[in-house]
């Protein structure tokens, strides 16, 4: 399968998350590896008062394997975030147990709408709007997750999120097809007891140093008097390498629920990567909405 910016399994959150960590253990088939991020931001918004929003953060994660047998075997991750001045907070922590049909787990984890939404959430800060309520997004509790890569190019997955509240539970399901010629597509459906819903189709194509995705979603979703109405979001993403270090990202994102604008903007980004552990990067979003400010984004990020 060709290498591409999405995740395509049930480990997406420990992949992505662990792209640059350090393995303190590996013997007689179990492995530990500890990663992360020091990442300060400062956003400025277009107020006419000079102000200053300090967006910075950091992440600390763990993640484990073993092998049970030839065909089985048990993994575990946890990740958490901390912001100045504010408490720790639990991004992800779920296990489960990867079998010769597909990986199965539970816990706090991204459901099955997040592999297709991914494609266009590129971005360091202005993406990700294909998330468009709790049971289409990332880091759910009480999730049930099913991923299986299919044929070296499908990878499905299926969810179904419970919840201590009534009627609240839900269930999704997605496809994404990685060609060998840089094409992507993907599917994905979730449905919530709430009677929120929401349809993610996707492509995205990549070729040397452009990578290009757009998305679009439809459901229902609550409106801002809490009924449920329809639901329309677009997101496109760009990026060009123009060199090892220098890329260009391109975001452009609209949402309506209710025939009222949620998001109408489109955002420039210049990211510059030292080496694969520490980046600088300044972003722009020009916001298209009466009365919302547009926002300037700098921030240096250290993986380890």
């Amino acid at each position: 399968m060709k290498k591409t910016l999405l995740a395509t399994a049930i480990l997406a959150g420990l992949v992505s998350a662990t792209a640059q960590s350090a393995t303190v253990y590996d013997q007689d088939g179990t492995t530990l590896k500890i990663g992360g991020r020091a990442e300060v931001r400062a956003e400025f918004k277009d107020t006419g008062d000079g102000s200053v929003e300090d967006k910075s953060r950091a992440r600390i994660n763990f993640g484990g394997k073993t092998q049970i047998t030839d065909n089985l075997t048990g993994f575990g991750f946890m990740e958490y975030q901390i912001e100045p001045g504010e408490t720790v907070d639990n991004r992800y922590l779920f296990a489960g147990f990867g079998t010769s049909i597909g990986d199965f787990s539970y816990g706090r984890q991204d459901t099955a709408n997040v592999q297709v939404s991914d494609m266009t959430d590129i971005a360091s800060v202005h993406s990700g709007y294909q998330q468009v309520f709790d049971a289409s997004s990332d880091k759910e509790n009480t999730t049930f997750l099913y991923s299986g890569t299919f044929a070296d190019s499908v990878t499905v997955q299926a969810n179904f999120t419970g919840s201590d509240e009534d009627d609240q539970d839900s269930v999704a399901i997605s496809a994404l097809y990685s060609s060998d010629f840089g094409l992507d597509l993907g599917i994905a459906h979730t449905d919530a007891q709430t009677d929120e819903t929401q349809t993610t189709i996707a492509a995205a194509y990549s070729v040397g140093d452009f990578y290009g995705a757009a998305s679009y979603a439809t459901g229902d979703a609550f409106n801002e008097a809490d009924e449920i109405s329809d639901m329309t979001s677009i997101e496109i993403a760009l990026q060009y390498k123009f060199t090892k270090q220098f890329r260009m990202i391109g975001i452009i994102a609209q949402q309506e629920i209710d025939d009222v604008d949620t998001a109408d903007f489109y955002a420039v980004e210049g990211q510059y990567r030292f080496n694969k552990l520490i980046r600088t990067y300044v972003t722009y979003q020009f916001n298209q909405i009466d009365d919302a400010e547009d926002s300037l984004v700098a921030g240096i990020r250290y993986n380890f």
